[in-house]
């Protein structure tokens, strides 16, 4: 199995790769330093990187190239309580995503796995409590959010939409929910990326869905 990663070198994605080579899964990256990426010599000898921008179409394509799985863990930087850099980033990788696959026209596509967020295309798996947090904070990123889950949805291409809640830097604890309509507070990304490897990629669930994740 080939699964490439977009948004590999920090949160989400890392700790997806990190996981993944573990497994023995054979993972290629797209990254805009190389040199700089926060992997270890050892892993970086398991993973193939591509250098390159997800704003590029054409570093896109090279990375996604004979990849049965692609992961897009592309998002806003956020800094404390504000939103740093990169907005918009994911809807204009997924656009390039869907538009080098279809263009590829293999006779199977690639699934697309998207990490987005709670409260996107509605807050019903957002607690009462932090839907005035999430209004305050997240319009816009979730704005970009919406438009790249749509893009997948209308695509035709095979996905999954996997909403986290509120993301901490916490251990890897496999005691987290996740499923359709899941409300909770907060979940590490080692979780999420644990949930995305072992239940989405691995064990071929939530095709065509779009699970939430928390504790």
């Amino acid at each position: 199995m080939r699964v490439a990663v977009l948004g590999a070198s920090r949160n989400t994605g890392k700790a997806f790769v990190e996981q993944a080579i573990e497994k023995g899964i054979q993972i290629t990256i797209l990254a805009r330093s190389p040199d700089k990426l926060p992997f270890t010599e050892e892993q970086l000898s398991k993973i193939q990187v591509v250098k390159g921008d997800a704003l590029v179409k054409e570093d896109v394509a090279k990375t996604i190239e004979g990849a049965d799985i692609v992961i897009c863990s592309l998002g806003a930087k956020v800094e404390g309580l504000k939103i740093a850099g990169d907005i918009g980033v994911e809807e204009t990788g997924v656009k390039h995503l869907i538009e080098t696959i279809k263009e590829a026209n293999a006779v199977t596509a690639p699934r697309l796995i998207m990490v987005s967020s709670t409260g996107v295309n509605g807050n019903y798996d957002v607690p009462y409590v932090l839907r005035p947090i999430y209004s305050l904070l997240l319009t816009k990123p979730h704005q970009h959010k919406e438009v790249a889950e749509k893009a997948i949805k209308d695509s035709g291409l095979p996905y999954t939409l996997v909403r986290p809640a509120l993301l901490t830097s916490g251990k890897l604890s496999k005691t987290y929910r996740a499923d359709v309509g899941v409300c909770g507070y907060t979940v590490s990304r080692n979780d999420v990326a644990h949930f995305i490897l072992e239940q989405c990629v691995l064990a071929n669930r939530f095709i065509d869905a779009s699970p939430s994740i928390a504790y």
